[in-house]
């Protein structure tokens, strides 16, 4: 809204429609750049944001709950999981992140619900404007 406020000239280049997903086949060489540039100085943080932070966050916020839902392990499988299958269609990286669950809870959320309808809205976009991105 800031944005169409500030520079309405881009509501005219919205275009409606989803973008055409394309399937990413990085060579050899992007693998060691990835690897070696983003991979591993991203480790560290990501270890301890979106697996020990999360887990830990969750069960302090949700002790009632059943915290063998949100092991270190389930967690880290989950965050793999995401990211080895969107780089093959050109995804950005992506993460639980603990500041994530600390602003939701915030605001209210102790449910599932406040994700769904975060992801259906961003999806709900995605598929109305897609093709705006290219």
């Amino acid at each position: 809204l800031v944005a169409a406020g500030t520079h309405p000239e881009a509501l005219s280049q919205l275009r409606l429609g989803p973008s055409t997903p394309h399937l990413a086949a990085p060579s050899l060489s992007h693998f060691k750049v990835g690897i070696l540039r983003a991979g591993l100085p991203q480790l560290p943080l990501t270890t301890l944001n979106s697996v020990v932070a999360v887990t830990q966050l969750a069960n302090q916020l949700f002790p009632e709950r059943d915290s063998q839902r949100w092991r270190p392990r389930s967690v880290a499988i989950s965050v793999g999981g995401m990211n080895l299958l969107g780089c093959w269609f050109g995804a950005m990286p992506v993460c639980h992140g603990s500041g994530g669950l600390a602003a939701q809870y915030k605001f209210g959320a102790r449910y599932g619900t406040a994700p769904v309808v975060l992801g259906s809205v961003k999806l709900l976009l995605g598929l109305l404007f897609g093709s705006s991105l290219f």
